[in-house]
């Protein structure tokens, strides 16, 4: 048994869809949910770009890498040189990636 019992139906001219539409293709979210979160007050934001994935991904390498760097230095009191270059060179990357695409 559905937990909302209560149908509201209301008429929008083809403007009105058209814009409702652009909405929730860009948040993912069905119309229902769209309308129902904009009613809880939920701020509705936009689906992350195509490259999103890629970009985290990129960040993630990167701070597993001063994650690593951060106990190499805590355990031996130094790190290597070769460790922080490539650490420089995976955020050089992930700014490329930022300025390129956002």
């Amino acid at each position: 048994m559905r937990k909302r019992s209560h149908v509201v139906s209301f008429h929008l001219n083809a403007k009105e869809l058209k814009h409702l539409d652009t909405l929730t293709g860009q948040s993912g979210w069905t119309r229902e949910e769209f309308l129902r979160s904009l009613l809880t007050g939920v701020q509705v934001r936009a689906r992350p770009c195509a490259h999103h994935r890629e970009l985290m991904h990129m960040v993630g390498g990167l701070c597993n890498n001063a994650n690593q760097l951060a106990h190499v230095a805590n355990r031996t009191g130094q790190a290597s040189q070769q460790s922080i270059d490539e650490m420089l060179r995976i955020a050089d990357a992930v700014m490329e990636e930022v300025r390129a695409n956002w």
